[in-house]
């Protein structure tokens, strides 16, 4: 999902969930900001404690970091393809499912911090995790051949903004999103001679930035259906999005009954209320900044609140980047405490910790 729906239709969920304008913002910008907290500096304040940045991204063109096994496995897994546990072996266990029970205990687990400083910021991370499962579902957050597509089968159905797209992002990344070392193999070091047919594909870069396409109506060959059970994939993404709309208006309006200091004191719009407002937005053939402007007239018209809602401001990572950076200068660590990065570094690091060391080996699923 890009950042139409992390940021301003995560927004839009929390708000009709029920949660105040002020909260559902920092829930909005944390969900989007995962995929912009790229920074690791450590900055020691001169009472001697240390910040970090906590990382949950790297831009698609930082390849050298992509093929670093251990960024796959502490930035892909827990915060873009959390894996579903569903398979015979690793590495279809480690393939991302909608909604899958892994997934929805997540959710349970990070609901339990409702009373917490950095709640909003978690349940923040939280939506931008459990979303991804509705669009990234199908590949693994690591260099596995499970990834790979035959190029000459993905159709679009319905993609006139997206004419060229796969070419144009071919080009710049190469075949298959930019084959990488095969995670099985990075691990036995066991390798030699048929590096090409060894190599993996990361995430879904087989298939460019379709799933991140809210309309699009597309469908695709796996390259080994032996490995995923299949072959012919059809995908209608608005469909998707849809049952991701309705998950995680569940989960905010939970968020608000679990705490009701963040909530707005109207009480949460059925979803059945704002259905048709929602599908008409997804179903829209138009490019981002054209979704983004449908959210936002949505929410002024009030076809997602109670009352027309015009508090969204528009998104800007680089606030964020600069408190990161910022934090060493703070006069008193304690002030941390204050600066809503803090909160959401807080949350991402408790959610990647109990994702790789709690609840996947609950599931079965060991990385780290």
């Amino acid at each position: 999902m890009d950042i139409s729906m992390h940021y301003y239709g995560c927004y839009a969920l929390a708000r009709a969930g029920g949660l105040r304008a002020d909260v559902a913002l920092r829930v909005a910008k944390s969900s989007q900001f995962v995929d912009d907290a790229t920074d690791t500096t450590v900055t020691v304040n001169k009472e001697g404690a240390r910040f970090r940045g906590e990382s949950t991204s790297h831009h698609p063109s930082d390849l050298p970091a992509n093929n670093n096994l251990d960024d796959q496995l502490m930035v892909w897994l827990p915060f873009h393809f959390l894996p579903a546990a569903q398979g015979a072996n690793q590495s279809q266990r480690l393939v991302c499912r909608k909604n899958s029970a892994v997934a929805q205990q997540m959710v349970k687990d990070h609901l339990e911090y409702a009373e917490s400083p950095f709640a909003p910021e978690m349940i923040g991370v939280t939506a931008h995790v459990y979303a991804d499962t509705f669009a990234h579902y199908g590949f693994s957050g690591v260099s596995s051949r499970l990834n790979r597509v035959v190029g000459n089968t993905i159709k679009l159905v319905n993609g006139d903004p997206l004419t060229g797209a796969l070419d144009a992002f071919v080009a710049k990344f190469g075949v298959q999103g930019g084959l990488l070392a095969n995670f099985r193999q990075a691990i036995s070091s066991a390798a030699s001679g048929a590096a090409e047919l060894m190599s993996g594909a990361l995430g879904h870069g087989a298939v460019a930035t379709f799933p991140d396409q809210p309309y699009l109506e597309w469908s695709y060959d796996y390259e080994h259906p032996e490995m995923t059970g299949t072959a012919l994939i059809e995908r209608q993404n608005a469909n998707d999005y849809m049952e991701a709309a309705e998950a995680l208006h569940t989960m905010f309006r939970k968020f608000a009954e679990a705490a009701d200091i963040y909530a707005d004191g109207k009480g949460p719009m059925e979803f059945a209320d704002i259905r048709n407002a929602l599908r008409a937005i997804v179903t829209q053939p138009v490019d981002k900044d054209a979704r983004i402007a449908a959210w936002k007239k949505a929410l002024a018209d009030g076809k997602l609140t109670k009352a027309p809602d015009t508090a969204l401001t528009d998104y800007d990572f680089a606030d964020w980047r600069q408190q990161t950076l910022m934090l060493g200068s703070l006069a008193d660590p304690q002030a941390a405490s204050g600066v809503p990065v803090y909160h959401f570094h807080q949350a991402a690091a408790i959610h990647k910790y109990y994702v790789l060391r709690d609840l996947l080996p609950e599931h079965g699923v060991y990385v780290i």
